[in-house]
């Protein structure tokens, strides 16, 4: 039988490595309250809700596919998705409380394992200091920094560069909307209206208010920095989806070169697969990826001196920590 656990209090999700909540609240009477905090639930989780200064008539869901509710308030968390519950008390209030479901599958190519282990390289080698599992959730780099062909600001500890990041902002304001506001300190809810294309870049610079407003925003709890993390897996089978139509199938060799378009992009990818003598073999990558550096007409390719030690981490930690033989989920 599974343990219920009070909906207030923060679960330990070691594979993820970010402590997380249980679910979203929005109170509707000033002498009534629900215990029921922004966070998430896992599927098949129970959590119990409980009202203070009213009594309960009734507890409904809004989707009971995704949630359930019994009559002593204990939710049960079906399938990913998001719903409401609602205590309806006999003085005919209602108490809201948001519940945000979450697949307990973190990628649809990659078992949990090993997609914890492209988050500990790619935390890594973007705000860790290169120390593999190290990542930095406040990280905050203004246009330029890192190549003169990032026109937009990037931040957090995947470095999210420009329309990523205002999409991440744009979901810790959805789902943790109180907290987005709390740390909202110069109106990033009117930048992020837009979108931030090369075109039409963000340019923030680091120190100044906006800055260290989102890297509040993006940090400062731990459901945020969740987001971080759900964001990156998400974006690491976006470059696998990529990465499988082009045959790769071998997790060592896929993760690898899902580093690389983390870095590069997909264009870049194309090249050092189609030069590979074997694209399934993380050594032939290697050696097609350093190919790179003979063509001297952009020293910011993929492949470059420039690069060359980010890279060689991420294949001995890829090496180190995923078997030779493992295969992208079908």
């Amino acid at each position: 039988m599974k343990k219920k656990i009070s909906i207030c209090k923060w679960m330990l999700i070691a594979a993820l490595a970010v402590l997380l909540g249980t679910a979203g609240a929005k109170n509707v009477s000033a002498a009534a309250k629900l215990n029921c905090y922004e966070g998430q639930m896992y599927e098949g989780k129970t959590a119990t809700l409980r009202v203070t200064g009213g009594t309960v008539k009734s507890w409904k869901s809004t989707n009971t596919s995704i949630a359930t509710v019994n009559s002593k308030g204990v939710v049960t968390a079906k399938k990913k998705g998001s719903c409401k519950v609602y205590a309806t008390l006999t003085n005919g209030q209602k108490l809201i409380c948001v519940v945000n479901v979450r697949s307990t599958t973190y990628s649809a190519y990659l078992k949990n394992s090993y997609a914890v282990v492209m988050l500990n390289i790619l935390g890594a080698v973007e705000s860790g200091g290169q120390v593999y599992g190290k990542r930095n959730y406040a990280a905050f780099a203004g246009p330029g920094a890192s190549s003169p062909n990032e026109y937009s600001s990037t931040a957090g500890a995947f470095q999210e560069y420009g329309e990523n990041l205002r999409q991440l902002l744009l979901r810790i304001q959805k789902e943790y909307p109180r907290h987005f506001k709390q740390y909202d300190t110069a109106n990033i809810a009117n930048d992020i209206k837009r979108v931030w294309s090369d075109s039409n870049p963000y340019r923030v610079y680091a120190g100044t208010a906006k800055a260290k407003a989102i890297q509040n925003i993006i940090s400062k709890k731990s459901g945020a920095r969740y987001i971080q993390n759900l964001r990156a897996v998400e974006l690491t089978d976006t470059y696998l989806k990529h990465i499988r139509s082009l045959g790769v199938t071998n997790v060592r060799a896929a993760l690898f070169m899902a580093e690389c378009e983390h870095l590069g992009g997909a264009k870049a990818v194309e090249r050092v697969v189609r030069r590979a003598t074997n694209k399934n073999d993380i050594l032939a990558l290697w050696k097609s990826l350093i190919l790179d550096q003979k063509d001297t007409s952009n020293s910011y390719q993929i492949g470059d001196k420039i690069y060359q030690s980010r890279h060689l981490l991420c294949y001995k930690w890829i090496v180190q920590n995923i078997p030779a033989t493992a295969k992208l989920k079908k």
